[in-house]
C-alpha cells in the first residue's frame, strides 16, 4: 500500500461520539464508514457490508452508501487512534474468515475493523479497536493452548 495521508470517518446524524472516542483512543463504532486517504489521492472505504456474509467488512474505491446518504465527513486523522499510521506504508489485511475483521498495520502499530457493536457480532456498524474481540478472541485463546 502507498503512505497514509489522511483518515476520515463519515458519520450518520448522532454518531460524533466516536470522534471524542478517537481522539482518546478508546474502541469506538459508528454507523458509517471510514475512508483512508493514501499518497496520490487513492481513497479507500470501509465500512459494514453484507458479503461474503452478512455484516463482513468491505473495501471500496468509492462510498458504500448511497448518494444522498446524510453522512458527514470528520477529519480524524491527528487522533490519538490514528497518529500511529500517518506518513506510513500501510497494510490492510482480513485476519479471519468470511472479512469480519480487517487488520491496518505499519511496523508494530495495529488496529482492528470490523462489524461488532456494544458487544455484539454482525451489527450495521464499524468497529475500531486494538484487541480482537470474542468470539475469535476466544477461539484464539482456545487454539494457543
Amino acid at each position: 500500500m502507498p503512505i497514509l495521508v489522511a483518515v476520515s470517518y463519515r458519520l450518520l446524524d448522532g454518531e460524533e461520539e466516536a470522534l471524542q472516542d478517537a481522539s482518546h483512543n478508546r474502541v469506538h463504532d459508528f454507523g458509517g464508514e471510514l475512508v483512508l486517504t493514501f499518497e496520490g489521492g487513492r481513497r479507500v472505504f470501509v465500512s459494514w457490508v453484507d458479503e461474503p456474509v452478512q455484516y463482513a467488512i468491505g473495501l471500496s474505491e468509492a462510498t458504500h452508501f448511497i448518494p444522498d446518504a446524510a453522512l458527514v465527513e470528520h477529519d480524524v486523522s491527528a487522533s490519538a487512534t490514528w497518529t500511529d499510521f500517518l506518513g506510513k506504508d500501510v497494510a490492510l489485511d482480513f485476519v479471519v474468515p468470511d472479512n469480519q475483521v480487517l487488520e491496518v498495520s505499519c511496523g508494530s502499530a495495529r488496529l482492528l475493523l470490523c462489524s461488532f457493536e456494544r458487544g455484539q457480532w454482525w451489527a450495521d456498524e464499524v468497529t475500531v479497536c486494538r484487541e480482537m474481540p470474542a468470539p475469535y478472541a476466544t477461539s484464539q485463546e482456545t487454539t494457543a493452548k
